[in-house]
Parts: structure tokens; C-alpha cells; sequence
């Protein structure tokens, strides 16, 4: 049962300043301390979030090292470190708190003054109404089920995935425990991130692709399970070789196998 949608970016957020700032302040605490650029200091962030919920060790370490390299002692680096954890738990405690896509306010936010985040944004009523004019039938609803769930998928500019958590939050009041597998694609690599990390603070399964969608072009895939992080299973897989890679979506009745190919550029 497959549902795909266009979309224009990431939403643009009515989220009130002190519940952005839960995780700017923190943000913008690490760039007076290292000089870093803000498009620097939230790329890092993304990089760490994402990091911590694959247990990636290699790229936890690599930030480290260039914390080192910038000439900031041990110290330094932990508290840094440390603030960067605080600004993920703003990021929790404002999802909690509104139940909106405070990741992409957050990027919003920073586009502002800065040229790097150089993205367009949806407003929020369009895309609540793009959301409401694509969702899926009832029937499609009422006959999913864990060997044929939903597909569904924003495949042209996925953003930080607000349509796609939209979309959830629609599905979750109609029939709380319908099975939906979520797919994002977006060109931009910390939308993307962004995307991955909205996955997993909100529960969808699913799959994230970084590339081109009109060349048919994958660099990056991540494979998204929601799982208790207190156990040994990460909630974020990275899958290697994703433009030749066979990613598996299991049951998806588009195509006959239960498979969605990807072929070689």
C-alpha cells in the first residue's frame, strides 16, 4: 500500500521562542566557546545525535579529535560534550511539550542568520493541507497490517521529515496501532539527519535516504527502528553502498517481492 507525496522542505514552525531555545541556548553556548559558526556548531550536533543513537563510535571520536585539534583540553571538550546532550534533551523535552517538529524550528531559526542554511520553507497550513489531501483511504487504513503496512513516503525534499510526523500524528488518531512504514529523501545531508533524528524521537520505522531523487540517487540510507534505547539494539542503522544497495521493505505491496531496488547510476 504505497502513498507517496510531494513536499516543498521542512514546515515552517508557530513554536514558541523559550521552547526553541530549550535546545538553542545550548547551541549557541558551544559557538562563543569554540568560535564556531552556528551552521558548524548544529551540523556537529546532528552528527553527535546521530552518532549516539547508531553507537557509532568512529564519528563520536572524530568530533573529539577535531575538539582536540581546535586546541581545547580535555576539559573543554567534555563540557562541550556535555552541552551538546543538553540541547538533545531540550529537543526531547520540547517534543513532549507541543508534539511539533521543534528540530526544524530550530534549523528555521538559524537560516535566519546564516547563508549556509539555505533551504525554502512550507507553511505550516499548507502542509497540514498537503498532508490532508494525500493521506490514504480508509480502507487502505483499516486493511493494513504488520504483513502490509502503509508505505508512506515524502520522496521529493523530505526536509526534517515535519510532513511525514504530520502524517503519523494523522494516522496515530485514526487507528492508533496501524502498521506504517515512513520513507524520507531529501538532497541536503543535515536535512536528512535532521529527518533520521525525528524518526526516532517520534517512533516511526522506516527508511532515510540522502541523494538525488530525479537521478534515482542514494548516497546515504539510514534504517530507522524505534526501539528502547536502554537495550543493547540501536534505533539507527546506516546501510552501506546505498545507491546499489537492495533495501528491504518488508511486505510493501508495490512491488510484487517485498522489495524496493535502487539500480547502480
Amino acid at each position: 500500500m504505497a502513498w507517496n507525496r510531494a513536499s516543498g522542505g521542512i514546515m515552517s514552525s508557530q513554536i514558541k521562542p523559550e521552547i526553541r531555545e530549550m535546545v538553542t541556548d545550548s547551541l549557541n553556548e558551544i559557538s562563543v566557546k569554540t568560535g564556531d559558526s552556528s551552521y558548524q556548531v548544529f551540523s556537529d550536533f546532528l552528527d553527535l545525535t546521530i552518532s549516539s543513537f547508531s553507537g557509532d563510535e568512529r564519528q563520536y571520536s572524530a568530533q573529539i579529535e577535531r575538539y582536540r585539534t581546535d586546541g581545547h583540553d580535555m576539559a573543554t571538550v567534555k563540557n562541550l560534550l556535555q552541552l551538546h546532550a543538553k540541547a538533545l534533551s531540550g529537543l526531547v523535552v520540547g517534543l513532549e511539550k507541543t508534539n511539533e517538529d521543534v528540530l526544524g524550528a530550530v534549523y528555521e531559526h538559524y537560516s535566519t542568520t546564516s547563508d549556509n542554511f539555505a533551504q525554502h520553507f512550507t507553511p505550516g497550513s499548507v502542509s497540514g493541507t498537503m498532508a490532508e489531501i494525500a493521506f490514504p483511504d480508509e480502507d487502505k487504513i483499516r486493511n493494513a497490517s504488520p504483513d502490509y503496512p502503509l508505505l508512506i513516503g515524502d520522496l521529493s525534499g523530505c526536509g526534517s521529515g515535519s510532513l511525514l510526523l504530520e502524517s503519523a500524528y494523522r494516522l496515530q488518531n485514526i487507528r492508533r496501532d496501524c502498521p506504517a512504514i515512513y520513507v524520507g529523501w531529501d538532497i541536503d545531508p543535515d536535512c536528512t539527519k535532521m529527518c533520521v533524528i525525528n524518526f526516532v524521537l517520534n517512533g516511526l520505522p522506516g527508511y532515510v535516504f540522502q541523494g538525488d531523487t530525479l537521478q534515482v540517487q542514494v548516497n546515504r540510507c539510514w534504517k530507522i527502528e524505534p526501539t528502547n534505547l536502554s537495550r543493547e539494539k540501536m534505533p539507527v542503522a546506516e546501510i552501506p553502498n546505498g545507491d546499489t544497495a537492495y533495501i528491504e521493505v518488508k511486505s510493501s505491496t508495490h512491488v510484487d517481492d517485498g522489495t524496493v531496488k535502487f539500480p547502480d547510476r
